[in-house]
């Protein structure tokens, strides 16, 4: 796709956004997706729709390079673009398995000797597709809302580097951050852990093993639909993919590309996770339409159960990978902005 073709879809898409919603119903054709009583958000059903006349909705047969071209351009045709202005800093990270990089954002109105609470970031895309270029808007509307600062990082990916490596990345990083807050202008009392999809596994995983790790917990937790449990027990998970962005071909996919054959194990689903009381307090924004969102819920409950500090936000007309959506669909935008501010918030109380 040419930089024009891009810059049209890009309109394309915000025009879509616009329209009044009995044109977005006309253009999905048909009666929205339902769950539960709840009408899929009308803006993503058109999206969708459009979508797949024009032969865009996912192929099984795709390659790990053409679904990693589509992702980074589905975030810059329907991904936030922040306009505020905020400085940001590349970050080389050691691991013992060579350097990875990061990119730490900071809002440009905050004084450069404040320290600042601080989100580690991990990107979703099933520990295969994503970057920090494509979450790059994302990052940058974090640090402006919540008046923060944001790493966000770039863990390697399978098939060149399969299951654990993404995960050790996300621990590497997660202790470097710490160790070096100061130097980022952060409160090292004062770091969270963050992410959407397989990124929420990784942050949920950090505070699984941190203990283990001689690592201090982190001190929140923003998890975004995130993956808990491997093995794909939960109802949700065999959610009809009509209509909707995000289906079990999809997770299958994924998994073809990054097999993990201890499904069980803590490392992969933190929500068998023993010791639930040590998790950090935690902000689950979950989708209605997602087939994560059963684990999700009972993760959630989990936590409460153990003396957790959760909140619990369903976005019950909400897809998958909203986050991905949000420069175009208001409610994910929204729900981005409650989430990164509820997490700033509790990050600063608690200092």
């Amino acid at each position: 796709m040419s930089a024009r073709e891009e810059r049209f879809e890009r309109f394309a898409a915000r025009v879509v956004g616009s329209l009044p919603e009995p044109v977005r119903r006309r253009i999905v054709g048909g009666a929205l997706p339902r769950r539960e009583g709840v009408d899929v958000d009308s803006r993503i059903a058109a999206l969708t729709a459009m979508a797949t006349r024009r032969g865009r909705t996912f192929d099984p047969s795709v390659t790990v390079e053409q679904l990693r071209r589509s992702y980074a351009r589905l975030n810059r045709i329907c991904g936030i673009r922040e306009t505020r202005p905020v400085v940001t800093r590349e970050l080389s990270i050691p691991t013992t398995e060579g350097p990875i990089s990061a990119r730490l954002y900071r809002p440009s109105g905050a004084a450069r000797e404040e320290a600042l609470p601080l989100l580690v970031f991990f990107h979703g895309g099933g520990f295969v597709i994503g970057d920090v270029p494509s979450y790059d808007g994302l990052a940058r509307f974090f640090a402006v809302e919540g008046n923060m600062a944001i790493v966000s990082v770039e863990y390697r990916l399978a098939p060149e580097y399969p299951y654990p490596r993404g995960y050790e990345d996300g621990v590497a990083a997660y202790a470097w951050v710490v160790q070096n807050a100061a130097e980022l202008g952060a409160d090292a009392a004062r770091v969270a852990v963050g992410g959407d999809s397989a990124g929420g596994s990784i942050a949920t995983m950090i505070s699984s093993v941190a203990s283990s790790r001689a690592l201090p917990r982190p001190a929140y937790q923003f998890l975004i639909y995130p993956g808990l449990d491997y093995a794909g027990t939960f109802p949700s998970r065999s959610m009809s993919g009509d209509g909707l962005p995000f289906t079990p071909a999809t997770i299958s996919w994924f998994a073809r590309y990054n097999p993990v054959t201890e499904d069980r194990s803590p490392f992969v689903s933190p929500l068998v996770a023993p010791n639930p009381e040590q998790q950090p307090p935690t902000y689950l924004l979950a989708a209605g339409f997602d087939p994560l969102v059963d684990e999700g819920k009972a993760f959630a409950e989990r936590l409460r159960g153990a003396g957790v500090d959760v909140t619990y936000d369903l976005r019950p007309s909400l897809t998958h990978a909203f986050v991905n959506l949000a420069g175009v669909v208001p409610a994910a935008r929204n729900a981005l902005r409650d989430g990164i501010r509820a997490t700033a918030a509790a990050l600063r109380a608690g200092a």
